[in-house]
């Protein structure tokens, strides 16, 4: 019997792009100090040659600072063993980001050009960035669209939305998990078939719209058109090679199961379907026990996946049956509500409901994959289209100032009877992305993640006080968003005038303001009842500004009960 083949080495080199202010260099420190490793910043190489990078370019131009640049690559990639932390635009280049992809694993550290524009501002590091100009946010997204194709070639997609904390050095929290990465899977990556030809060509990189990266399992958000009719294929990426389980409500079964059934038929992948009534009411231990039932009954094993079609509700279902027969099975998302591909779909968070409360009982379970097919929107009911652009526009709100000017400019398309898929696929992948960039750098909701909640606090205690009948999600979520805004202004937080712009977007989609004619104070008494309450007080999530967001649970209840009191009057 021959021997087992040994594990091969990781790479002697790991190599770390992405824009100004992702923290390269002080995680290239951190990581360099860990492995004892020679450390190389590429910026510092070229000041050791007479002048800064910020110099070069004033006195000379970017292109023949870029030439430099390259030239220093050049021969920081023959180095072994190193950390590298190259400039910003240095990935831009096919050459390099050949010669860098030679001996190294490439990581890619991505935040939003808001928070990488505040890290950028509070700086202490005195280095001088040029290309950045005055206005850093604006520009900041400029080369985010420029450069991202190109970062998209990493080996390596890393988040690093979240702050460094106050006792902890710069570096610290992100390095482990590029340890961990570098040593299970840096030797496969660089063994990948034609990976050097793809990371030389000129051609942008071919990736699902975003990835979700807990550190411990990853899952690709597939959005666009005919992504139901690649169901078989993207198993086969996945490696799900069992019997599909698929979980869908009737009115979501109607229109797209047997379309389903044929993509998997089709490939000969076995399956079996259970259909649950459609709303809220089927989001309980009741239809969560009739599943576990149903899966037994069809002996269903860890290895079968199952299959969640539909709205939140389903998702959300079927992910909590998922998590929790035989310990934890394979699921995968085919989400066909806008709310579900921006909000349930994404995040791993699974639940059902108890007469006290929406999503009491639940888990972290992440999908292996989500396949978001923006075909299925056009069977939708006009009122829960609508509904699913709350969460698009709340991601907006606390995270992108740029996403939420593209939404103004095109609330009339987006909002109309036949929106174009094309507009709908590129809001869909935009918002997508930033829950995704969230839940990665907070895959268990410490902190960063909390502030997906914007306007959950009341809106969850509405829906729970009119038996989730008379408001969707998103309509309650709406709601929630204004009274959130209102307490942020009486705070000092924000103005007068964000407060409207929010109002006025909400409206354009035809989304409600109030909740008139319900008691503030069974309001009040159901946001006791909520999960985020922390010693007996609710947690809010309020704006700072549009791209950026708090938790506060400190704001006096006079003021919180003055905003809920003029979210309910007449």
């Amino acid at each position: 019997m021959s021997a087992a083949a040994s594990p091969q080495p990781a790479p002697q080199q790991i190599v770390l792009v992405g824009l100004s202010g992702s923290g390269k260099s002080s995680t290239a420190r951190v990581l360099a100090e860990r492995l004892g490793w020679q450390l190389i910043d590429t910026d510092d190489e070229i000041t050791k040659r007479g002048k800064t990078p910020a110099e070069l370019i004033v006195d000379r131009g970017e292109p023949a600072f870029r030439e430099i640049e390259a030239s220093i690559i050049e021969e920081a990639s023959k180095q072994i063993p190193a950390v590298i932390a190259t400039g910003g635009g240095a990935f831009g280049d096919a050459h390099s980001r050949r010669r860098l992809g030679e001996r190294g694993y490439i990581c890619f550290l991505d935040a939003t050009p808001p928070e990488l524009a505040r890290r950028i501002r509070q700086s202490s590091d005195g280095v001088e960035r040029p290309m950045l100009g005055e206005d850093l946010e604006a520009r900041l997204y400029e080369l985010d669209r420029e450069r991202r194709p190109y970062y998209n070639h990493a080996d390596l997609w890393m988040p690093v939305q979240v702050p460094t904390a106050a006792d902890e050095a710069p570096g610290e929290a992100t390095a482990p998990r590029i340890l961990r990465a570098w040593a299970e899977e840096g030797s496969e990556a660089l063994r990948q078939d034609q990976r050097l030809e793809r990371l030389g060509t000129d051609a942008p990189a071919r990736v699902p719209a975003a990835i979700i990266d807990t550190g411990e399992q990853r899952t690709p958000i597939w959005v666009g058109p005919g992504e139901l009719n690649r169901l078989a294929e993207r198993l086969a990426q996945l490696k799900l090679n069992g019997t599909v389980f698929l979980i869908s409500d009737a009115d979501v079964m109607e229109a797209h199961g047997e379309r389903v059934a044929g993509v998997l038929q089709e490939a000969g992948i076995a399956g079996a379907s259970y259909v649950v009534p459609g709303g809220e009411a089927s989001k309980s231990l009741r239809v969560a026990s009739e599943l576990y039932g149903w899966l037994s009954e069809q002996r269903a094993e860890r290895g079968d996946t199952v299959v969640a079609l539909g709205g939140g509700v389903v998702g959300d279902l079927a992910g909590y049956v998922a998590a929790t027969y035989l310990r934890g099975m394979p699921f995968v998302q085919l989400p066909t509500s806008v709310l579900a591909m921006n909000d349930a779909a994404i995040g791993g968070k699974a639940a059902v409901d108890l007469p006290a409360g929406k999503n009491l009982v639940g888990a972290f379970h992440q999908p292996r994959a989500v396949l978001a097919d923006i075909e299925t929107l056009a069977t939708m009911p006009h009122r829960a289209l609508l509904e699913g652009f709350a969460e698009v526009i709340k991601h907006a709100l606390i995270l992108d100032p740029e996403l939420l000017a593209l939404l103004e400019q095109h609330a009339g398309e987006l909002t109309s009877t036949d929106p174009d898929p094309d507009l709908l696929t590129q809001v869909t992948a935009r918002s997508v992305r930033l829950k995704a960039l969230v839940v990665s750098s907070d895959p268990q909701e410490q902190g960063l993640r909390a502030t997906l909640n914007y306007g959950h606090t009341i809106g969850h205690a509405i829906e729970a006080i009119t038996g989730y009948r008379e408001y969707l999600h998103g309509e309650a979520v709406s709601i929630g968003m204004m009274g959130a805004a209102r307490i942020s202004e009486r705070m000092g937080l924000i103005s007068e005038e964000i407060v409207a712009r929010q109002a006025d977007l909400l409206r354009a989609f035809g989304l409600p303001l109030q909740a008139s004619g319900l008691s503030a104070q069974a309001v009040m008494d159901a946001m006791l009842l909520d999960k985020k309450v922390q010693r007996g007080r609710p947690r809010f999530i309020l704006l700072q500004s549009i791209g950026r967001a708090v938790v506060s649970d400190q704001m006096e209840e006079r003021i919180v009960e003055e905003a809920v009191r003029g979210l309910v009057s007449p």
